[in-house]
């Protein structure tokens, strides 16, 4: 049980968004603890590495927006700031009263916090494929994509980011009307995960791949409601194979990136998808800043570089859509 004696009274720099925040190994600790200790199940825990990446800067950044009414929430916990004392009284409340804890009790030795335990698989159950839980934040602001360029660094621009959501969603929301994230299936990835056990029994489900989007992926994406009944019910024979086999959000992130994204498990990737449009941009940053050829290739303007890496040696005319969506953005400044 976590003792009041185990909380961070300070810290000794900002931690957040990479650029405008120090972020010292043992700061980011305690703040990964602290949200740990607020954070309501069945969210699963952050793990506590002392390095702070996409899912920490989100999580401050929906703090500051939902507890403390931040309009524009940079991602940054100050030393002496409002975010840092208001989570540190949140931690306080948030942790039982106990002989070992209370001031009646202050004799006796205060206990270690504990570390968080692994997350779980969640349980049996098709509610991460069937119910929505976005809290309506659907669009993203200029600000948005100016924060996340921020966060990558190197002078990348802003504009490259969004010609990447321009082709995989539209650029305009990574949710479709049930404000469910939109999402592909594809069933050659759902083939790989299960070693082709159900090749047979469900053809439409796991298949060879042959071509980019040939016949069974167009019956399987027809509309987004199939896409969606389809996922669950390959959801229903291998769960975790099923997560990793679809592309989600404005970015389309196939669920097999879930650990380059910065989640333990795609259930957790799954779950920041339906949030928020907020989590599906940190996803691709995180992605981006764990894969250094496509990070070069961002940052040089190389679209067929960025078209390979993104989206695979058969990447068709991907280079010249990003290239078309990104000279369209400038253009506009």
């Amino acid at each position: 049980m976590h003792s009041l004696q185990g909380l961070p009274s300070r810290i000794s720099g900002s931690v957040g968004t990479p650029g405008k925040a120090r972020n010292d190994s043992d700061d980011v600790r305690s703040i990964q603890n602290l949200f740990n200790l607020i954070t309501p199940k069945p969210t699963s825990p952050l793990l506590v590495d002392g390095k702070c990446g996409p899912l920490l800067v989100q999580r401050i950044r929906d703090y500051q927006s939902s507890r403390l009414k931040v309009a524009t929430p940079d991602g940054v916990i100050d030393p002496a700031g409002r975010t840092f004392s208001t989570l540190l009284e949140d931690a306080r409340q948030a942790i039982p009263v106990t002989p070992a804890n209370d001031s009646a009790g202050a004799a006796a030795a205060p206990t270690p916090p504990r570390p968080p335990a692994p997350a779980p698989a969640p349980a049996d159950t098709l509610q991460l494929v069937t119910k929505a839980t976005c809290d309506g934040r659907v669009t993203l602001t200029d600000a948005d994509f100016q924060s996340a360029a921020t966060a990558l660094g190197s002078g990348i621009s802003v504009n490259i980011i969004k010609a990447f959501a321009t082709v995989e969603s539209g650029g305009r929301s990574g949710f479709g009307p049930a404000q469910m994230p939109v999402i592909a299936y594809e069933g050659h990835i759902f083939r790989k995960y299960t070693q082709q056990k159900y090749d047979k029994a469900y053809p439409l489900l796991s298949y060879a791949y042959r071509e980019k989007a040939g016949p069974q992926w167009k019956a399987n994406n027809k509309t987004q409601a199939v896409a969606w009944q389809t996922l669950a019910d390959a959801f229903k024979l291998n769960q975790e194979a099923a997560l990793m086999s679809a592309s989600y959000g404005m970015f389309q992130i196939m669920g097999f990136n879930f650990a380059a994204c910065g989640y333990k498990s795609v259930f957790d990737f799954v779950s920041a998808m339906k949030l928020n449009a907020g989590q599906q941009l940190m996803a691709f940053v995180g992605f981006c800043r764990k894969n250094p050829t496509l990070f070069k290739a961002m940052k040089n303007k190389d679209f067929a570089g960025m078209a390979a890496q993104y989206n695979g040696a058969d990447y068709g005319d991907y280079d010249k859509r990003i290239q078309k969506a990104f000279e369209a953005l400038e253009r506009k400044k």
